[in-house]
């Protein structure tokens, strides 16, 4: 009979990255549906993907291209429909480029030496607006601005400079005025943003500038967005949660000057005719009311996620009464319907959609249908089309056992793409709460299906996320499925300070990063071997970045693990200081202390210092190119381990940067790391 961790598996390293395809970056209009597609077997390419409304599917990218950004490093929102045409941000050179279907894409910016991100079409002045990233005579802290780019020349305006950072620009339906997120050092987004609105002159120019939220008290603001009725609404942890909150009361009886075009934007809103611009200013008086923030959709639940990358998009509006969301309750994702009361103007009535699935993004809202990504437990990502005016029912079955990830409908449930049901018998997750220092951790648990009755117990392999403001989430993974098929168990950990269980949760990692997290991952041990669930004997911890370093603490200051696994993790805080990018050159900061001040704590903390406590084997993965980990600080760690003569592997891939995207290496470090595994085994 076969061992526990050597089960014969259908599930080879190839299929599972091979399964690993990825959409986001949705978007609908009048001329389909739109989105990005990350293919790991096509050199780990992003493609513009459009959806007619008569069914057909077209790739608009061609060879050469990628869509994808770099800004900040993590990118996002690298796209946006302009009219007739698409502009997009190049992975290659980061420079936005105009496509249409009747040519290639052409140049738009001359700007060799920045990068883009976060691209939003305004239509009144034909013109894109993002987030633009520009070295500077310091190499570490690039300068971040708000731009536009003209669709004619390719020339490019700043419209608003000075912060550290700026996401989620946003433009009121008829181009009258502006809203963005802004942030600066040494905040993070999670930590505290603000939001800020202006007026748009007759040349185009940002005016009237008002910080609405986030100057005078510490919270967290995202994703701003113009209803229909001009008013403001953006996501806000001000409550202890990332809820829905008005802060501008437009007029919903003001008329739009757009004039008629047959074009619409998300939520079914018109776009103007090529070269319209609003009225002058004294002519366009903008009528709006600052209110007090009033919440919108009041739960106990966040709304919000971390804006590691742009364009995040977690809610938007159905039509003057109703609103869709995903909000989080415990780690899982709920679709909701909100219907706004009259009287309150906020939800009074509440319907939850989709309860098949565990997760959604890309949020979006079309001629009274909603567009989304949603991930399920049991089968591959999917991107779905709801009718509200159905059941909201969802029985189970959309998408399955269709390869063609055709239109499959289960009651108001239409899958356009993915959903495809696995082959291989799923591993499902079970959520897991479990004590540490007198608090409540979190994660989600993967058994492997037992073939014999011999009293055996798998193996466990402990998963620790990156970020490490971030989560992990009850959905399928190919990945995990790699692991469980072969008689593993896994346990993906949400321990204290990700994201998902509200502002108290999410910050219980400032101070306390190297510390609270690797505690987290012992203690879930602890509960998993007095649940009787599996091997003590056994036990491997991994993880990449963030969740690398929670790895190599957990090996350098427990004795718990039988080896660990390190993707492109920190081992030396202090260097990580030192060598990464201005996204993050604060983050530490927050996370362990003043680098100088409290140098002491950072030795305290740094796997690197404490490599000598490390007695287990380690196998180490690296990109090349990788600047937010860098590679000389994996290879430092690696020296350290060899000198002491733990037995350890280091596999470099040269081309790849901080998260691997080629599919022969992600196949590659997965057999790897099983063979690690497998020899240690006992």
């Amino acid at each position: 009979m076969p061992k526990y961790g050597f089960f014969e598996s259908s599930l080879s390293a190839a299929d599972a990255v091979a399964a690993g395809l990825e959409y986001g970056q949705l978007h609908a209009c009048e001329q389909g549906l739109f989105w990005v597609e990350y293919r790991p077997s096509d050199g780990g390419r992003n493609l513009l993907i459009q959806r007619s409304w008569e069914g057909q599917t077209t790739c608009l990218t061609p060879a050469g291209f990628s869509v994808r950004s770099s800004v900040y490093e993590y990118g996002g929102k690298s796209w946006c429909s302009a009219g007739q045409q698409i502009a997009f941000v190049n992975a290659a050179d980061q420079q936005i480029w105009l496509q249409t279907d009747s040519q290639s894409p052409l140049l738009l910016t001359q700007t060799p030496d920045c990068r883009y991100g976060d691209l939003i079409s305004d239509p009144y002045r034909q013109r894109i607006l993002a987030i633009q990233e520009q070295p500077t005579d310091d190499p570490t802290q690039p300068a971040h601005r708000l731009v536009a780019v003209s669709i004619a020349t390719g020339q490019v305006t700043v419209l608003a400079s000075g912060d550290d950072f700026y996401a989620s620009p946003a433009l009121r339906q008829d181009g009258q005025q502006l809203a963005w997120i802004s942030w600066n050092h040494p905040h993070m987004p999670w930590v505290s943003t603000r939001l800020n609105v202006a007026n748009i002159d007759s040349e185009g120019r940002l005016t009237d500038h008002v910080i609405l939220a986030g100057d005078s008290v510490e919270e967290s603001i995202q994703q701003p967005r113009f209803l229909s009725d001009n008013s403001l609404v953006a996501i806000t942890d001000k409550s202890g949660w990332w809820n829905l909150y008005r802060y501008l009361c437009g007029d919903k009886d003001v008329e739009s000057h757009l004039p008629e075009t047959g074009l619409t934007e998300p939520g079914g809103r018109p776009v103007s005719a090529p070269g319209s611009a609003p009225e002058s200013a004294a002519e366009s008086a903008l009528k709006f009311e600052k209110v007090p923030p009033q919440p919108v959709w009041p739960r106990a639940n966040d709304f919000g996620i971390p804006q590691w990358q742009l364009g995040v998009s977690t809610w938007d509006q159905l039509d003057e009464h109703r609103w869709v969301a995903c909000y989080m309750q415990q780690g899982e994702g709920r679709l909701a319907m909100g219907v706004i009361s009259a009287e309150s103007s906020a939800v009074a009535e509440e319907k939850t959609l989709a309860g098949h699935y565990s997760l959604f993004r890309h949020i979006c809202c079309y001629q009274g249908r909603i567009y989304c990504i949603a991930a399920a437990k049991d089968r591959s990502p999917a991107i779905l089309q709801l009718s509200p005016g159905g059941t909201g029912a969802d029985n189970g079955h959309a998408g399955s056992d269709n390869a063609n990830a055709g239109s499959v409908n289960s009651d108001d449930i239409t899958v356009l793409a993915g959903g495809q049901t696995p082959t291989i018998s799923v591993s499902l997750p079970q959520p897991v709460s479990y004590p540490v220092a007198d608090e409540t951790a979190f994660g989600f648990l993967y058994l492997p299906q037992a073939l014999t009755d011999t009293g055996d117990k798998p193996p466990l392999i402990v998963f620790s996320h990156g970020g490490p403001t971030a989560a992990t989430y009850p959905v399928y993974n190919p990945k995990i499925q790699f692991w469980t098929s072969r008689g593993f168990a896994v346990v993906d950990l949400n321990y204290r300070g990700s994201t998902g269980y509200g502002r108290d949760y999410r910050l219980r990692l400032a101070g306390h990063w190297g510390e609270t997290d690797w505690q987290d991952a012992d203690a879930a041990v602890d509960y998993l071997v007095a649940e009787g669930l599996i091997d003590p004997a056994n036990v491997f911890i991994r993880g990449s970045s963030a969740g690398g370093y929670t790895t190599l603490c957990g090996l350098a200051f427990s004795n718990r693990f039988r080896g660990g696994a390190s993707y492109y993790g920190v081992s030396d805080p202090v260097a990580l200081t030192r060598d990464t990018h201005k996204f993050e050159s604060h983050y530490l900061d927050w996370l362990i202390g003043d680098p100088d001040k409290d140098a002491d704590l950072y030795r305290q903390r740094s796997p690197l210092e404490h490599a000598g406590q490390i007695s287990c084997p380690m196998i180490f993965f690296q990109g090349g190119k990788d600047r937010v980990v860098v590679p000389q600080q994996t290879e430092v760690m690696v020296d350290a381990l060899k000198q002491r003569n733990i037995p350890v592997e280091y596999h470099l891939y040269p081309l790849e940067q901080h998260g691997f995207r080629q599919a022969e290496n992600q196949i590659h470090s997965l057999d790897a790391e099983l063979q690690f595994y497998r020899n240690l085994l006992t």
